[in-house]
């Protein structure tokens, strides 16, 4: 098998649609066609087909949503929201507490903000962010990130480490939301207000807004 999978951003016009369940979601999805299901099928050695969300079928976030914004936003395959951010200083603090260092990646955010300040969790406060570049965004921060068990899968090879860690030390330090003080939180989940188009590395982040955080629901 090739050692590099290469698939469009935008899947063929003849195209397979299928439905998936995300937690309490049904969402539809595009398959991204037959030799990404083989490439990925060989590799994982189970059936397995990469999907695209579709694109004209949407999925709106009904939980979490902040009173600011005007209508629910999208998400697509994630869990609830569509953004997921982490910061440096937080990743810095909870590694001064791990025998294993960890990654981004282990919390999978799809954007990393570095501080000025090096304040650990100081995202915890913040409501909305603009992020200015090329483009601009408005992020709205709706809450705090209960984790699950996946932050302690060995990234170079997708096992398990086994050993109930990082959750096991965060759990000492990470039960920090009022509304669900038995939950280890980590990374704020976002929705954008104003899409850029893109976010790119270098662009520059600033807290237009802060408040107060609390779960008061399952995600």
């Amino acid at each position: 098998m090739p050692q590099a999978l290469h698939v469009p951003l935008t899947p063929p016009t003849q195209t397979v649609q299928q439905n998936v369940r995300v937690w309490y979601d049904t969402v539809s999805g595009l398959c991204c066609g037959d030799e990404a299901s083989k490439w990925l099928t060989q590799y994982t050695g189970k059936p397995v087909r990469l999907l695209r969300k579709d694109p004209e079928a949407p999925r709106l976030v009904s939980r979490y949503v902040p009173k600011e914004c005007t209508e629910p936003p999208q998400a697509a395959f994630a869990d609830v929201f569509p953004l997921h951010l982490t910061t440096e200083p937080s990743l810095r603090h909870v590694n001064e507490r791990m025998q294993r260092s960890l990654e981004h990646a282990n919390f999978r955010p799809n954007i990393v903000l570095d501080s000025d300040t090096g304040e650990a969790y100081d995202e915890e406060t913040w409501k909305t962010v603009e992020i200015s570049g090329q483009d601009t965004w408005q992020l709205l921060v709706a809450s705090r990130t209960p984790r699950c068990s996946m932050p302690g899968v060995d990234l170079s090879s997708g096992e398990m480490y086994g050993d109930s860690e990082p959750l096991k030390t965060m759990r000492t330090f990470r039960c920090v939301d009022p509304g669900k003080p038995t939950f280890v939180c980590f990374g704020m989940q976002a929705a954008a207000q104003h899409a850029g188009p893109t976010i790119r590395v270098g662009d520059v982040a600033r807290v237009v807004t802060r408040g107060f955080h609390e779960l008061t629901e399952p995600l």
